[in-house]
């Protein structure tokens, strides 16, 4: 049988101690010795039967947190730390101990699980190594559930109903997953408290706390060694790096059970059919990549489970899986499957690689050092207006680096004809210096001694050509890295001048804009100026007109008393503005009708109810009065600056001007 090592894909057995209620109902039937685990059932007859399986490893109610870990989920962790992608499974019925196993009673001490032991060791090494060589890390994390064949993130709940996807060059991802960035142990152990607080549980008479999801925590470890220069000068002269990016998958399965034992009705049968829907399709997973028949399909799209497990089923990954089982006799029947299925995955064969890039990420480095360049000559370029003729410049060089390129393709062409023809040459004279020595071979086998200088000349010769071959073939070499390097500068002021014309498109489209946009606020300004002068003629035209009322005999705007010989002349005008005594107020109003003829409107309003006294119209001219008869109800405190009156037919617009009279 195939070791562990060479298949990649650990299966170990752990049977938890019995339960206090199970101690007098029930006795043991599942042992553990060594690597050996015997269990003992009965049929409806009562007959016993003994079942043996062999396992990588066992461990019963003997072993602790600790010893699990270090011979189960450390060798998983290690080959993460070493560039390969692990996977950590725990497999069995509800109430097994799947949970208990993965993530303990609590984060420290003996009671610690395998996440956190797998945490704290991952950190340690970190700071181990932090001194002893130049690596960087970084460490993220994420968590998820899926339950009811739904992905979600538990990390963050609201994201529900994700997409696994699969590119080839991230693989098989979550899209929308979200990963954490961590820096500690603590950090670490929050993220898994705070994920496991949200994750779906729910109690059924087989387990208090049964899990009623798959819960999948994710460690992608990204490690960037600093390797020896590999190049002489250029970006990458001095950023040549060994980038390892590996990550552990710790999957808490839920458990599979039967509607009858668990009690399950409602939500509670609905989540247990999508159990063990799921658990099912990851044994014909298993079924299939075991078959000694060679099952040409894996069903890995069955569920979204498998699929989310396919690199840690048959693929690139290092994947242990743990089965918990129960040791009571009552289990019997589920322990035996469980042991089954953990016998058959046995035969399961991953094919592990380390997931080191130097050669790409160096490009990647030297890619993103340039594109850095580029964005900081474009700042540079961008702060001012784009030329135009700097484009065009650019497009005739483009256009001349074509025409280069494709005259040095056609003289390499050319040099390739001419080294051919030399080779054709170079085989005609070996076959006449071989003619010759045949020729020149006596009787016995000795050379004629005459001919010696000759066969000397024609060695020489053939020896001064075929260097000078050699020479052409070195200077042909030359070319074609010249070329290959020509090639990739045409490549790059190509992308340079796609990202400069589109660049000048959208500074030429915001110049438009802004164009039209002033274009129309010039018209705006146009028309506002004409309105302005229009009513700057109209306001010096009334300050006119009103300098000339002034006359009226009205002394002061301000509100000071007129003299009484002031009032007088009112009444010699014939104002008739006389009233009881009582102080007043009067309003003055300049109308222009529409024939051209000039009138003033005086209203004279009580000083304490602000009614209506008297209104009267005069002209400027011949000051001849004449009342005009307005019904205008005017509340108190109403102060009109424009109004529009009828007067004698004629619709005319009036200005008021507040004066302040005396009336004795």
């Amino acid at each position: 049988m195939v070791s562990a090592e060479e298949r990649h894909f650990r299966v170990i057995v752990r049977v938890r101690p019995l339960l206090q209620h199970e101690v007098r109902a029930h006795k043991e039937a599942l042992h553990v010795h060594e690597q050996e685990v015997v269990l003992q059932t009965q049929d409806a007859f009562a007959q016993s039967t003994t079942h043996t399986f062999q396992f990588d490893d066992a461990f019963d109610a003997r072993h602790s947190q600790a010893a699990v870990f270090d011979r189960a989920a450390r060798p998983a962790v290690e080959s993460m730390l070493q560039g390969f992608n692990a996977s950590i499974i725990a497999y069995g019925q509800t109430g097994a101990g799947k949970t208990f196993t993965m993530e303990g009673s609590s984060t420290e001490g003996h009671g610690a699980g395998i996440i956190p032991r797998s945490v704290r060791h991952i950190f340690d090494h970190i700071e181990q190594g932090r001194f002893a060589s130049p690596t960087r890390f970084l460490v993220r994390a994420a968590y998820l559930q899926i339950y009811n064949e739904s992905v979600s993130d538990l990390l963050k709940p609201e994201l529900c109903n994700l997409t696994i996807r699969e590119t080839k060059r991230r693989g098989l991802y979550v899209d929308q997953l979200s990963e954490w960035v961590v820096r500690s142990p603590a950090e670490l152990a929050g993220l898994l408290s705070r994920g496991a607080a949200a994750r779906t549980t729910a109690a059924t008479k087989a387990n208090e706390a049964s899990s009623r999801s798959h819960a999948v925590f994710i460690l992608i470890v990204e490690q960037s060694q600093a390797l020896p220069t590999l190049v002489e000068e250029g970006p990458a002269a001095n950023g040549a790096r060994r980038f390892c990016v590996a990550k552990l998958n710790l999957v808490d399965l839920a458990g599979s059970e039967r509607a009858r034992t668990s009690g399950a009705s409602g939500v509670r049968l609905q989540e247990c059919k999508s159990i063990n829907t799921s658990l099912s399709a990851l044994g014909n997973v298993i079924f299939a990549l075991t078959d000694t028949k060679g099952r040409p399909h894996v069903p890995y799209r069955d569920s979204k489970l498998t699929r989310l497990l396919q690199d840690s089923l048959g693929g690139n990954c290092k994947t242990t899986m743990i089965a918990c089982a129960s040791p009571t006799d009552a289990a019997a029947a589920e322990s035996l499957s469980t042991l089954k299925f953990a016998h058959r995955a046995q035969h399961v064969r991953n094919h592990a690689h380390v997931n080191a890039d130097v050669d790409q990420k160096l490009i990647l480095h030297r890619y993103e050092t340039e594109l850095a360049s580029l964005r900081t000559q474009l700042l540079e370029r961008t702060r001012g207006v784009v030329d135009k003729r700097r484009l065009l410049e650019v497009e005739e060089q483009r256009r001349q680096a074509e025409e280069d390129k494709l005259e040095a393709i056609r003289e390499l062409e050319n040099r390739s004809q001419e080294v051919l023809q030399e080779k054709a040459a170079k085989r005609r004279l070996e076959a006449q210096i071989s003619q010759m020595e045949g020729q020149l071979l006596m009787s016995g086998g000795a050379v004629a001694p005459s001919s010696g200088l000759s066969n000397e000349k024609v060695q020489w010769e053939y020896q001064v050509r075929l260097a000078e071959l050699e020479r052409e073939r070195e200077a042909i070499e030359r070319d074609k890295e010249q070329v290959h390097r020509y090639k990739l500068l045409l490549q790059k002021q190509r992308e340079i001048l796609i990202a400069l014309t589109s660049r000048l498109n959208e500074r030429d489209e915001t110049i438009l804009l802004l164009q039209q946009e002033l274009d129309i606020r010039s018209v705006r300004i146009y028309e506002l100026e004409d309105s302005l002068d229009r009513k700057t003629a109209q306001l010096i035209h009334l300050q006119r007109v009103s300098l000339e009322h002034g006359r009226l005999g009205v002394t002061s705007i301000s509100g000071e008393r007129p003299e009484r010989s002031e009032i007088e002349d009112w009444d010699q005008q014939q104002m008739l503005c006389r009233s009881s005594g009582a102080s007043g107020s009067l309003e003055a109003m300049s109308i222009t009708s529409g024939s051209g003829e000039s009138y003033s409107l005086l209203i004279l309003y009580h000083a304490v109810t602000g009614q209506i006294l008297r209104i009267m119209c005069i002209t400027l001219r011949y000051c001849n009065l004449s009342d005009v008869s307005i019904n205008l109800a005017r509340p108190p405190n109403f102060r009109p600056k424009w109004c529009a009156l009828a007067t004698h037919g004629v619709l005319t617009t009036a200005k008021w001007i507040r004066l302040a009279v005396y009336i004795g």
